[in-house]
């Protein structure tokens, strides 16, 4: 009995130390994994080139033009000028021609000296050849150095992947109201040819000349919902995700300045919530910042980080929701949904009664006559 006892012993005694090993090991992994991220993100947003603003890109020597889709709003709006801050003539490409007309307006005015043309194109027309022939035409002849892919499309507000599609015929007006707020059977094709194909086009369109000349700067714009959960957002968070993978593809094929490469910098910055009309938030804080703001510190990662933010705060932001999810993805997807949930609801009421008071003006109209 005793042999067995002191048996037992040695053999409880060898498997408490593997164990405290295993313990240690695990605990040393984690704060090397832990240590390893708060040395990169300190060297990226604190004492870092771009955290100190000296961004390797010298974008004019890229070449004398940026091309920039989706340029009459946010952030394509704050690319167009900042580059043309920058010393870049600038090609405005949107679907509202006064709009184009007057942001060309406003980049004139402020800097005098660049070029400024605009390209009427809707990137949501299902006559793709059509749109993109023409873009070439106007491109031609042009040596572009920056393509700015910032034309996106999302949902009008959270909403589940069945119903976001849903033919809306069948509501009291008809479905206009539904189809002028973007809803409808073509949302979703609309949204793979405004954030997947555009891009893809544009590329095809503008890299030759780049690959060319040895030289050139592609940026395209993606989101942080392609990192972190986003329900009731999928298709959009999707498409989203294709638009890192293909940046960080495109990059590893074109960015060597070897026998094989093109010297072409392809980045993907994903911004968080910006103020802006997709964003439908009006008013700046830390966490959401202008237009300009967000700009100014992306275009200082250009060069430096295939894949980012462009932004500190939204860095922080992923951080600590992948620090969540580690510890529970489910708990963290819950939470995300009750999020989307709330944001839904309240979309619902706002077009509840912006339909109600519709019907009490036609109501009001109609017995006035």
């Amino acid at each position: 009995m005793s042999s067995s006892t002191a048996d037992l012993t040695a053999s409880t005694s060898t498997t408490n130390s593997v164990l405290e090993k295993l313990g240690l090991l695990l605990v040393a992994l984690v704060v090397l994994r832990l240590t390893r991220a708060a040395m990169q993100f300190a060297y990226r947003h604190v004492f870092g080139p771009s955290a100190l603003c000296r961004g390797n890109i010298d974008f004019v020597k890229c070449g004398k033009w940026a091309v920039v889709t989706g340029a009459t709003d946010g952030l394509g709006k704050a690319y167009a000028r900042q580059l043309a801050g920058r010393g870049m003539d600038v090609v405005l490409v949107s679907r509202t021609q006064a709009k184009l007309e007057a942001t060309a307006e406003e980049i004139r005015a402020e800097y005098p000296s660049r070029r400024v043309k605009c390209v009427r194109a809707d990137f949501t027309d299902s006559d793709t050849d059509a749109v993109y022939s023409h873009i070439g035409r106007e491109l031609h002849g042009l040596e572009v150095g920056v393509l700015v892919n910032n034309v996106g499309l999302s949902y009008p507000h959270p909403e589940f992947f069945l119903k976001a599609s849903e033919d809306r015929c069948g509501d009291a007006d008809g479905g206009k109201a539904a189809a002028s707020a973007g809803w409808g059977s073509q949302l979703f094709d609309n949204m793979i040819r405004c954030n997947i194909t555009s891009m893809v086009n544009m590329c095809r369109l503008v890299m030759p000349g780049m690959v060319d000349r040895k030289r050139g700067c592609v940026i395209n714009i993606g989101s942080t919902v392609s990192r972190i959960p986003c329900p009731l957002l999928t298709m959009y968070g999707a498409t989203k995700k294709f638009v890192e993978k293909f940046s960080l593809e495109l990059n590893t094929e074109y960015s060597s300045k070897g026998k094989h490469g093109a010297n072409i910098t392809v980045q993907c910055v994903m911004p968080g919530y910006v103020a802006t009309k997709m964003s439908k938030i009006a008013r700046t804080s830390w966490l959401v910042p202008s237009p300009d703001t967000f700009v100014k510190s992306a275009l200082q990662t250009t060069g430096l980080e295939t894949v980012t933010t462009g932004y500190m705060p939204h860095s922080l932001m992923v951080k600590g929701i992948e620090l969540a999810q580690s510890i529970s993805e489910s708990m963290m997807a819950r939470t995300v949904m009750n999020n989307m949930l709330s944001i839904r609801t309240r979309a619902l009421r706002r077009q509840a009664k912006e339909q109600q008071q519709r019907d009490e003006a036609q109501s009001t109209a109609a017995t006035d006559k």
